[in-house]
């Protein structure tokens, strides 16, 4: 299908009236190489519900029609020097975190992104709710650290930790919870009676 299917039959669906109720926001780059499918899918399953989230589709990822140019150019290969394949299944480029704040200033409910950095699912709303400009570099910094460590999920909450024999509750180590303010910084936390621990050494 080409995007994450259990992002709309397992992870949304059983939430998706909840987030409506509360007004939560979602982006997600469940949209693999068919953001547009995924929105789609996510829109049936909506209305099944009862329910019309504005779900946004951030594009441009998808560079496939310029592999005949990059080969003309002689482009190679970064590592091996190799030239281009003559067939590739997908060709992307990664995009950041400012076309999903601006779906969000758009009025979106949900955003599904294609391929993007791993940080831009976080640093996107964080823009959007502080109004960041493209040229706060340091909050901008503290926002896309803030995405990266919470995109790690368990690994931030003791996952990763030298000193893993005195990580309590593995088998129920919590996800990490990213509370972020307006000048960049953030504090990193878990929900209560998880296990795992959130350790600065850790994090770091």
């Amino acid at each position: 299908m080409g995007y994450a299917t259990d992002f709309v039959d397992i992870a949304m669906k059983s939430v998706l009236p909840e987030v409506m109720r509360r007004g939560i926001k979602v982006v997600a780059n469940a949209g693999g190489i068919n953001p547009r499918g995924c929105a789609e899918a996510l829109r049936i399953m909506a209305e099944a519900q009862g329910l019309s989230p504005r779900i946004a589709v951030v594009e441009g990822d998808d560079v496939a029609h310029l592999m005949p140019r990059l080969r003309e150019a002689s482009t190679s290969d970064m590592f091996t020097g190799e030239p281009l394949p003559e067939k590739v299944l997908s060709a992307s480029a990664y995009l950041g975190a400012l076309p999903v704040a601006r779906a969000l200033d758009a009025g979106a409910d949900i955003v599904i992104t294609g391929r993007g950095v791993d940080s831009a699912a976080t640093l996107g709303p964080l823009i959007h709710e502080f109004g960041w400009s493209s040229e706060d570099y340091d909050r901008l910094a503290g926002g896309s650290l803030a995405g990266h460590i919470i995109e790690c999920g368990c690994q931030a909450t003791g996952g990763l930790h030298t000193d893993w024999e005195s990580v309590p509750d593995w088998p129920n180590i919590g996800y990490p919870i990213i509370e972020c303010h307006g000048d960049g910084s953030f504090v990193v936390t878990k929900p209560p009676g998880t296990g795992g621990v959130v350790l600065r050494a850790g994090v770091a």
